[in-house]
């Protein structure tokens, strides 16, 4: 069985979506592409079927097609953006091979303000459009959702009274997977080197050891006086010290042991 693909069916597939009238053009459009394609690669013949051919698989596929574009169009975005998405969609993608080939079938000066439009209809705040933009040219797959966790953890700070600094530091702990006790120790120990004038490598290096350190700074303090030699350094890992003395003791430190650890620490 042959079946001509016809306006009229066209037209009344279309009236079943409930979309607006005006997305009719580029859904009649769509359709007949996709027919055109499927007619190239097999075409209909006498044994195709009511439910088996191509006229119905280029209104199936369409369908499909035009609730992607439509959603993409009323974010904002471009009919090229638009289009690609709807197509990769359909395919079944995941989301971050849906983006990547969208952006890939653009025009290189489009594709930031694109990406912007993206990243926007999913969380509409700077935090997130930066964190998200950072991780996805990074090529990371899950990054829309470390840009979610990240932009939680940076507002969780701000609100409780921290600063940009700290709250970014401790944003970053997080997304790498840190528990919440070595993302604080991070963060205060990123924040302070920082505002002693230590650049951005100098100052993760010193929170990343610190944490690292963590619930077993005494056993580190060799290998600390050997890597950091600053008074502001010593003394934020001399507290670091009496904390973890402290939790595990229940106790606050004997002044003869802490002056032990401060007589290592300055020799």
């Amino acid at each position: 069985m042959i079946i001509e693909l016809t306006e009229k069916l066209i037209q009344d597939a279309f009236s079943k979506t409930g979309i607006d009238k005006k997305y009719y053009p580029q859904y009649e459009a769509e359709v007949k592409r996709c027919y055109a394609a499927l007619q190239k690669d097999t075409p209909d013949d006498e044994e195709s079927t009511e439910n088996d051919n191509n006229v119905k698989a280029s209104l199936d596929n369409t369908n499909e097609y035009i609730v992607f574009y439509v959603s993409e169009i009323e974010k904002g975005h471009s009919h090229a953006w638009s289009n690609a998405y709807a197509h990769y969609s359909v395919l079944g993608e995941n989301d971050f091979w849906i983006v990547q080939y969208t952006l890939e079938s653009l025009e290189v000066n489009e594709r930031d303000k694109e990406f912007e439009i993206h990243a926007n209809s999913i969380v509409k705040d700077p935090i997130f459009v930066n964190r998200f933009k950072d991780l996805f040219g990074q090529g990371i797959a899950d990054s829309c959702e470390k840009a979610k966790e990240y932009c939680q953890a940076y507002h969780k700070c701000i609100g409780n009274g921290k600063s940009e600094i700290y709250a970014h530091a401790y944003a970053e702990a997080v997304n790498e997977g840190m528990i919440e006790i070595y993302c604080d120790i991070y963060a205060e120990a990123y924040e302070l080197a920082i505002t002693h004038g230590e650049d951005d490598s100098a100052s993760d290096d010193f929170g990343r050891f610190c944490s690292n350190a963590a619930d077993n700074s005494i056993l580190m303090l060799q290998d600390f006086s050997k890597k950091f030699t600053k008074d502001w350094q010593k003394e934020f890992f001399v507290q670091l010290i009496c904390k973890d003395y402290e939790k595990d003791y229940k106790r606050p430190m004997d002044n003869s042991l802490l002056e032990e650890i401060r007589k290592e620490l300055y020799k």
